[in-house]
């Protein structure tokens, strides 16, 4: 994801990528299974994956532990996500996180019924 490519259509392919992260990270946390913020599943697993493919590159090819990518993936995977990746109770946060993801689509609130509930959902998110 770190490149001056550009895709077909002229994007920055790192946007490109980010884009379909952020697409996907909002599907787990419409599903319910989120237990941070979307932001914060996007930020974690970009810094995971950098960090591990900087890691990789950094080792001597014939050194090179194959397992980091799977061991980082399952420690990102208990960090953001509720049920079988984690012991913990998904608690008030992963509810937080999902009612946010779905508050597009609440067209029984007005926009300003919207926007406050999502800034009170952000809050609990973020705690």
């Amino acid at each position: 994801m770190h490149t001056a490519m550009r895709t077909p259509d002229g994007r920055s392919a790192v946007e490109s990528g980010a884009e379909v992260l952020r697409q996907r990270v909002l599907r787990v946390a419409q599903a319910g299974r989120l237990r941070v913020s979307e932001h914060r599943a996007v930020e974690l697993i970009r810094a995971a994956g950098t960090g591990v493919v900087f890691t990789l590159i950094d080792q001597p090819e014939d050194g090179r532990d194959e397992s980091l990518a799977d061991l980082a993936w399952e420690a990102v995977c208990a960090t953001i996500l509720t049920g079988t990746h984690t012991a913990a109770p998904a608690g008030p946060i992963a509810a937080a996180v999902t009612l946010r993801a779905a508050l597009p689509d609440l067209a029984t609130l007005t926009p300003a019924e919207r926007a406050l509930l999502g800034d009170w959902l952000d809050r609990v998110a973020a705690s």
